[in-house]
């Protein structure tokens, strides 16, 4: 559970018959666990598999004017969601590209390859989600790399992590 997290067992949820939720966890304006991602962006984890029983990750992606994100890639283990929050972001789904405003939902099913980028003139936001979770560890393991070294990694270690996590370019 995140530390700034409050919990709730006052009755039980179910988000499907197979996961059972004790309460319900409500984090703060800004809660969850912050990481550094490319250039001018950050995301937080406001929940990932250790709360969902391993089903599911949600996570909050904050970007400036210009930022793009990964290379295009394709998750093989999990699906993925992106809900435009505030901004315009172009989405590339091989060599479609669609733009995306403020209300918009896309739905990524595993073997799609896509990448997208902050097209607008201010700060963008954007939550999602994994599923099933697991795909939050690579946000972590990315960050630390990072973190200790200024940059993304280099072609070659980026496919090695994204292999660990059925992801592929």
């Amino acid at each position: 559970m995140w530390p700034d997290a409050r919990r709730t067992n006052t009755r039980t949820m179910s988000i499907d018959h197979n996961l059972p939720v004790e309460g319900y966890l409500l984090l703060e304006r800004d809660g969850g666990e912050r990481l550094k991602f490319l250039g001018e962006s950050n995301m937080r984890l406001k929940i990932d598999g250790d709360d969902t029983n391993g089903a599911l990750s949600f996570y909050e992606y904050v970007s400036q004017p210009g930022v793009t994100g990964p290379p295009q890639h394709v998750h093989h283990g999990h699906d993925e969601t992106f809900y435009v929050v505030e901004g315009t972001y172009e989405f590339t789904f091989g060599t479609e590209q669609i733009t995306a405003q403020p209300g918009e939902f896309l739905y990524v099913p595993r073997g799609r390859p896509h990448t997208f980028r902050n097209a607008g003139q201010c700060q963008g936001r954007i939550v999602g989600t994994f599923a099933p979770a697991r795909f939050a560890e690579y946000f972590r393991e990315l960050a630390e790399i990072i973190e200790r070294t200024g940059v993304p990694p280099d072609r070659d270690e980026w496919a090695e992590l994204y292999g660990r996590y059925d992801t592929t370019f």
